[in-house]
């Protein structure tokens, strides 16, 4: 069962059964975010991101709190980073439960460093496990993780991409 936050529905204009879903969600890992600045023009970022914010309203866009944590814990976060911050309150799609996480570690244990500080909670496992809650419960939804993560860095981890590959995630 996933959990939920309190008005999700209600954020979400009531879509609650597979029908009334986006045909497209996508999954934002923290890397994507990391490189926006890289990637898109200085006088494009602000609207694009005011247009990123409507797709999470709309439930077209999606990422689960440890994104946040990743990219708003530090001393003077950038314009992803602030971004994130207003849009972390707007994400209408349940967080991922602890069975949708434990299921996405049975497969891909080696996503999450192998000498990742214990404290430390790292987004990818949780950005898996997120869309794969949501491929299940909006089956005619096309769901995809957003990632620049698409490198195995064995023996220290494999890529975002390499675990979304084993459990049959875009």
């Amino acid at each position: 069962m996933l959990r939920t936050r309190a008005g999700w529905r209600t954020r979400c204009r009531g879509f609650v059964s597979s029908d009334a879903a986006p045909p497209l969600i996508c999954v934002l890992d923290t890397s994507t975010l990391l490189h926006f600045k890289r990637t898109v023009g200085l006088d494009e970022q602000w609207d694009l991101l005011a247009h990123m914010r409507d797709l999470v309203v709309s439930g077209a866009l999606a990422f689960p709190r440890q994104v946040f944590k990743e990219l708003t814990g530090v001393k003077f976060p950038d314009a992803p980073g602030a971004w994130v911050g207003s849009a972390n309150k707007l994400v209408c799609h349940p967080q991922p439960s602890e069975d949708g996480l434990v299921r996405v570690l049975e497969v891909a244990s080696e996503l999450v460093e192998v000498d990742a500080a214990p404290d430390r909670e790292v987004a990818d496992p949780y950005v898996a496990a997120m869309a794969l809650e949501l491929a299940e419960r909006h089956p005619d939804s096309r769901v995809v993780v957003v990632t620049d993560d698409v490198v195995d860095r064995l023996p220290i981890k494999i890529s975002l991409r390499t675990a979304c590959e084993r459990l049959g995630l875009s």
